[in-house]
């Protein structure tokens, strides 16, 4: 049986990389903006967009910006050094001493 009369020739559409549309910024009543997207037709021709000032700018590609290559704005600690920790105990009975003070204070003031 010959499937090839069966079949229907159906036109490729180009690949989404490859498809020509035009957005236009569009606002509602709120003045919101959003692009509203629309096919371009085939024979629109696009303008070609030029740099504008002096032409010995130019940008360099070697260094360009990344922010995931910051330094961090601390210095690195050393290794050798350990870190002081608090002694939240001591820190505790201190807060309960002074409390007391101030309460002896209050009551022999009476």
């Amino acid at each position: 049986m010959d499937n090839s009369s069966k079949r229907k020739l159906v036109p490729a559409e180009p690949p989404p990389s490859e498809r020509r549309r035009i957005g236009t910024v569009v606002h509602d009543d709120r003045g919101n903006a959003s692009v509203t997207w629309r096919d371009a037709p085939a024979d629109l021709e696009r303008p070609v967009l030029e740099v504008l000032g002096d032409p010995a700018l130019s940008i360099k590609n070697e260094e360009s910006f990344d922010p995931y290559a910051r330094r961090d704005a601390r210095p690195p600690r050393e290794s050798g050094r350990s870190a002081t920790r608090t002694d939240l105990r001591k820190l505790s009975e201190w807060i309960k001493m002074m409390r007391e003070l101030e309460e002896r204070k209050r009551n022999s003031g009476d």
